[in-house]
């Protein structure tokens, strides 16, 4: 039943008991009213679409639903034989009760109808959860606005604290209490802030800031960027600007690169208009003032302090590595065994799931895809062909059940191509897990059969054109947001060998998966080409940071 098949009589009481506050509401339809939202879930529903429960349950009414609780499931007492009542005479008799105590009661009943319901599917009640239980309900559904791509002796304060650089941010409030920090919005712009600062960010255009300093910087092709403090709001137009907001509203705004436009929040006598501060100006602003004062660039934290990462510490970041480098070579080179080389492996590379057979694929130990000078025991590529796989177990899983954030790079290229493109001629790397699962998941980086990189999320497909050139060398970085308590998200840059590898993690991607929510452990690499296809694969790194599996002088690891 749907509520559009309701009883009209159901709807005629619905609006007298809502809507005749004043009028009256006998016995009889009481009972015929309430049966109708014991019986009916749709009208259940309906009745509640007409309550106010915004403001929750009131503490006064959780003990009353408590005691009700406790009566409901206590044995029933012996009922005493019944006696003649003494008769009592009235005046006026009470025969009818006004809507408002029907209303009310009506209301109670309802609400102890649907916290049993509560209890039978969940096993507790409102007031038995954990205090962050519809908090992180809430979190699961917000959407991700920025990334916190980078962060200097941080302190945060809070409900929602990020952990680690690389982390996707949604749309909340973020207090940090000293340190620097930089978020780079999913439009492009960047800011730099500085301790103690609270700012919310509300999309990928826009951020709330409370008070505390920060230095916006401008992206070329992103919309208009608008920073909303008590007072005033900030419109960058192609701007690098720093703005320090104290807790009564008032603003210092330093522009340093392009103009800013200001409007008050609310229309005065001083912002009839606009104000528009242009590149070297610096203004200090209320919502019924504007003074100039001194250009200080001085004042503001710019970009986040730190130097470059060593390389004891990007080896302490990289999780997995494989040259592909034979242990010992043989004659002919192509015959080298170069299943158990690299390292972070729990088993060498295999040709079925559940196999101990060595994965097929003949190796090429004085060659590289790698655009940079390797040291000999870092050369070595594999070739794989005709359908090929080769699977094999990671030491530390990739785990979507907490937060962490993943990188992993890899060389790929595609040898040749056949006359029909697509036939059976894609070439991949993919995570797999070990647990026989009720339908088929995987994340996938690779090429298509036509040739358009390719990317595979929970049950997303993401493909991107023009396609890839065969006989190229391509890198491809992939990122991998897992999220305890929010979605997860998965991100692919493929360069071409003329383009520059960055040093930082880049605000474009060529493939982006939309937020999806996985709780696998992904404990197997597979390597994967089509029954037509013929593919080299080198250099496979998993790490935690963008540097770890992008640095041009990889550390050396012991295998």
């Amino acid at each position: 039943m749907s509520i559009q098949d309701l009883s009209p009589e159901f709807e005629q009481l619905l609006n007298q008991l809502l809507n005749n506050r004043d009028g009256e509401f006998t016995d009889s339809e009481f009972e015929t009213f309430h049966d109708y939202l014991a019986t009916n879930p749709e009208a259940m529903q309906h009745y509640f679409e007409y309550l106010d429960i915004d403001s929750g349950i009131q503490p006064d009414m959780l003990e009353r639903l408590k005691e009700l609780e406790a009566r409901s499931l206590e044995e029933p007492e012996p009922v005493p034989p019944l006696t003649p009542a003494p008769l009592i005479t009235y005046d006026t008799p009470p025969a009818r009760q006004t809507a408002f105590i029907q209303y009310a009661l009506v209301a109670a009943a309802s609400m102890l109808i649907l916290l049993m319901a509560e209890w039978m599917s969940t096993g507790d009640f409102l007031w038995e959860r954990a205090p962050n239980a519809i908090t992180d309900t809430i979190r699961a559904e917000l959407p991700y606005v920025a990334t916190l791509t980078r962060a200097t002796d941080c302190v945060w304060g809070g409900n929602s604290r990020p952990e680690f650089s690389g982390q996707r941010l949604l749309t909340e409030d973020l207090v940090l209490k000293q340190g620097v920090a930089e978020f780079r919005f999913d439009s492009g712009t960047r800011l730099v802030i500085e301790g103690p600062t609270k700012i919310k960010l509300v999309t990928g255009c826009c951020a709330h800031l409370d008070y505390g300093s920060m230095v916006l910087h401008g992206y070329e092709a992103s919309p208009e960027f608008t920073l909303i403090t008590p007072l005033l709001t900030l419109h960058d137009i192609g701007t690098e600007y720093g703005a320090r907001v104290e807790k009564d509203g008032e603003v210092d705004l330093h522009v340093f690169e392009g103009t800013v436009r200001v409007d008050a929040n609310h229309k005065n006598e001083q912002f009839a208009e606009s104000i528009i501060i242009q590149e070297g100006q610096a203004r200090r602003l209320k919502d019924n003032k504007s003074d100039e004062i001194e250009l200080q660039p001085e004042r503001f934290k710019r970009e986040v302090p730190g130097d470059s990462k060593t390389p004891l510490a990007l080896q302490q970041e990289l999780r997995v590595y494989d040259s592909f480098y034979p242990a010992a070579l043989k004659d002919p080179e192509t015959a080298s065994e170069w299943q158990n080389a690299g390292t972070g492996w729990k088993s060498p590379w295999t040709k079925a799931k559940n196999s101990s057979e060595p994965a097929a694929g003949e190796s090429h130990p004085g060659k590289s895809l790698s655009r940079t000078q390797l040291a000999e025991s870092q050369l070595g590529l594999i070739e794989l062909r005709d359908g090929s796989m080769a699977w094999r177990a990671l030491e530390k899983p990739i785990r979507m059940d907490t937060n962490a954030i993943y990188y992993l790079s890899f060389y790929l290229q595609k040898n040749n191509s056949g006359p029909n493109i697509k036939d059976e001629q894609f070439g991949n790397l993919s995570l797999q897990t070990s647990k026989v699962l009720a339908h088929s998941r995987q994340i996938l980086f690779g090429m298509s059969s036509e040739g358009y990189a390719t990317l595979q999320a929970d049950m997303q497909i993401v493909e991107q054109a023009p396609p890839l050139q065969t006989g190229k060398p391509y890198f491809i970085v992939a990122k991998i947001v897992a999220s305890k308590n929010a979605p997860d998200q998965v991100f692919m840059r493929v360069l071409s060998e003329t383009e520059t590898i960055p040093k930082r993690e880049p605000p474009v991607w060529t493939c982006v998966s939309t937020p999806f929510h996985d709780s696998n452990t992904w404990d197997l690499v597979r390597l994967h080409v089509g029954t037509k296809g013929n593919y080299l694969f080198d250099e496979l790194r998993i790490g935690s940071s963008w540097a770890s599996v992008v640095d041009s002088n990889p550390p050396r690891l012991e295998r």
